[in-house]
């Protein structure tokens, strides 16, 4: 059976969880995506992140997709059996119930390998974590690392973590932004014309990393603090949306780049409303998106 999925392109989701997975897309180009990340999550303030939760994956019952771009767990070191990580698999297997589940890795001080965990969650739709730059595609509930026969994907998924100079191996920190930089470029443009075999189908950049010009919840403006992606850069994947993470200030930069913020205030400087995005897609056109307050 195992060979059998992986030749099928299978990824992350069993046989019985295909035989009974559902699919909420009902054959139209339309595509209503939920988008949040930073979510933090630890034992303190346990409550109030459940409630939050809870909130969110009653709003998922209205869509066909949820992203979540990084920084789920609050410290890399989080063990199995706390609250925290008990709560965060609980949530991701009944969202995946729901529908579709894409998940980025966050930074290496939060999530770390941590969320990898989510791998091993299950629910009647896919569930995938993306450790590495990647691009998938999403059909009838389940995602794919290739085309199976002639059908039509539901949606482009293009996923990169956080891109950090470790990943990249390089040394010198001026030499490093630019190499990577110039690297970020190619990823881009190479997850830009495999999307484009696929015309007219949402293409959604998902990823954690800073964007220039992008505001914190203390109002500062980064400037090149950490590794910076312009909004120009991510234009190479010609996505139809950018979904990220890392910023907790939800914001839109841009006609198509998207911060969700986090969930919930983390700091006492966090005193800007907390929630997350819906968007929705018509063929590869965003033609809306609604931030949802938590």
């Amino acid at each position: 059976i195992y060979l059998w999925q992986r030749e099928q392109g299978f990824l992350n989701t069993c046989l019985a969880c295909r035989i009974r997975q559902t699919c909420r897309i009902k054959g139209g180009d339309d595509m209503r995506t939920l988008h949040t990340a930073d979510w933090h999550v630890r034992d303190k303030n346990i409550e109030e992140i459940e409630q939050c939760l809870r909130f969110l994956c009653g709003k998922a019952q209205e869509v066909d997709l949820v992203v979540i771009a990084g920084d789920i767990f609050d410290s890399r070191d989080i063990k199995l059996d706390s609250k925290g990580a008990k709560l965060v698999i609980r949530i991701v297997s009944e969202l995946a119930d729901i529908c579709p589940v894409a998940i980025v890795l966050g930074t290496a001080s939060h999530d770390g390998t941590a969320a990898e965990v989510l791998r091993y969650a299950r629910g009647k739709n896919g569930i995938h974590v993306s450790s590495a730059p990647e691009q998938i595609l999403l059909r009838q509930g389940d995602f794919y690392d290739h085309m199976i026969g002639s059908l039509k994907p539901d949606a482009v998924i293009s996923l990169i973590p956080q891109p950090t100079k470790q990943y990249f191996n390089q040394g010198n920190i001026q030499e490093s932004n630019e190499s990577i930089s110039q690297a970020m470029n190619g990823l881009f443009a190479g997850f830009g014309a495999k999307a484009a075999e696929f015309p007219r189908v949402p293409h959604l950049l998902i990823g954690h990393w800073n964007v220039s010009g992008s505001k914190l919840s203390t109002g500062q403006i980064l400037t090149g603090q950490e590794i910076d992606i312009s909004v120009d850069q991510m234009n190479f994947t010609n996505a139809s949306a950018h979904l990220l993470g890392h910023i907790h200030m939800p914001q839109q930069l841009g006609e198509r780049t998207f911060y969700s913020g986090s969930l919930y205030p983390l700091t006492w400087a966090e005193t800007e409303e907390k929630g997350f995005w819906i968007h929705e897609f018509d063929c590869d056109d965003l033609v809306k998106s609604e931030f949802h307050k938590t």
